[in-house]
């Protein structure tokens, strides 16, 4: 009878908690999957896709309004030089007979110099926008590799651990069977300890990754997520270098912002020639402008020229190491496999035996470096984003 009144009131319970899927219901079309917490204090987890990922972060950014914005206060700007350059056209075609009343250069400025200024800014803020979100994709695609990265790490360093402990089981029983010394479980022991603790930062590390992808998606610091895109090798196709950098060069926000202000430096110096001789300071300051743009224009073709190119081949380097460490692993664990054998056997010491197993773990981490960076470079040029690098791209051709 008592357990039929419990099983009542544990029913009733459940059917008054609210907002607990029952089971196996699937949720709404474009919410994103919650697994409720277990226990009281445990935080829900979200299974989450790189694709869903980013489309998250880009709806809670403030940076893409701001950057919006910006366009919006760069048109107005371009209206405003332009009422400008019509009061200054009048000025320029009936100039005023008042002595200092009247300055030429900066009559022509305002006519031809500031509205094309007004014109850059506004073409640098288009620009901006998908600049923004380029940037913001990169980031949030970095800190999901960056999880996937420290899971695959942790589970490295947990099978790492059980090595170790298989280890201290082997030398536990060549010492029972008298054809070991008791220093070998010693020395296994130790490396158990040392697995242990290399477990516990790889953890440590996990956490921190989550809580840096959690604020590039712009979410609560203490949400953890099940990531469901895979940390895996997936061929790109072979670009036409030549072909991406052209259409680069063409909306990089550094490359034309330096085109943009060579323009500019140019039109001021036309101007200035029109009032001035080539031996007056002013002709010769607004020379030397010019040529300073030019200067900056072509650094940052060579900036973004040499981000590419170096992305490049830090993909194809680390596709390559890639594939060969996969073919290492393996070599790697059949070597450790014989070499645990040999030391059951009595044939091999401990020492051979934990080097072969250090061997092992060391390829195994070497082989999951090269994933995350041959992942990492074919992000930065689908998105034109070159992190560590001089210029930042925008509108990448992707590949």
């Amino acid at each position: 009878m008592w357990k039929r009144f419990v099983a009542i009131v544990t029913l009733l319970a459940l059917c008054l908690l609210p907002g607990l899927p029952a089971r196996g219901e699937e949720p709404a079309a474009g919410e994103t999957p919650v697994i409720p917490a277990g226990q009281a204090g445990e935080v829900a987890v979200l299974e989450l896709s790189l694709e869903e990922a980013i489309e998250m972060a880009l709806a809670n950014n403030p940076e893409i309004p701001l950057s919006e914005n910006a366009v919006a206060k760069a048109q107005v700007a371009v209206r405003e030089a332009k009422t400008a350059a019509d009061a200054a056209e009048q000025v320029l075609e009936n100039p005023p007979d008042i002595p200092g009343m009247y300055d030429a250069l900066n009559s022509l400025s305002a006519k031809y110099v500031l509205p094309r200024m007004a014109e850059m800014e506004l073409t640098l803020a288009e620009l901006g926008v998908d600049f923004t979100k380029k940037v913001l994709m990169m980031n949030v695609e970095k800190a999901y590799y960056d999880v996937l990265k420290a899971e695959a790490d942790v589970a490295n360093k947990e099978a790492a651990l059980e090595r170790a402990r298989e280890q201290l089981r082997l030398a536990e029983a060549s010492v029972a069977a008298g054809v070991a010394a008791r220093s070998d479980v010693m020395g296994a022991q130790v490396g158990v300890t040392a697995a242990e603790v290399q477990l516990a930062t790889a953890k440590n590390t996990l956490d921190g990754a989550m809580m840096s992808l959690a604020q590039a998606l712009g979410r609560d610091l203490t949400e953890k997520y099940v990531l469901t895109t895979k940390f895996e090798y997936e061929p790109a196709e072979e670009p036409d270098l030549d072909a991406y950098l052209n259409e680069l060069m063409e909306t990089n926000l550094s490359v034309v912002g330096a085109r943009e202000g060579l323009a500019i430096a140019e039109l001021q110096l036309e101007q200035v020639a029109k009032v001035y001789t080539p031996n007056v300071y002013t002709y010769r300051k607004a020379q030397y402008d010019r040529d300073e743009a030019k200067i900056k224009y072509d650094q940052a073709k060579t900036s973004l020229e040499l981000n590419v190119r170096q992305s490049y081949l830090n993909l194809k380097t680390a596709e390559k190491a890639y594939l060969l460490l996969e073919e290492n692993v393996k070599f790697a664990e059949e070597t450790a496999r014989l070499a645990a054998l040999r030391y059951e056997a009595g044939i091999a010491t401990r020492l051979e035996m934990e080097k072969a197993y250090d061997q092992l773990n060391e390829t195994e981490a070497q082989r999951l470096s090269m994933l995350y960076n041959y992942n990492l470079a074919k992000a930065q040029l689908q998105y034109g984003v070159f992190i560590g690098g001089g210029t930042g791209g925008t509108n990448g051709a992707g590949f």
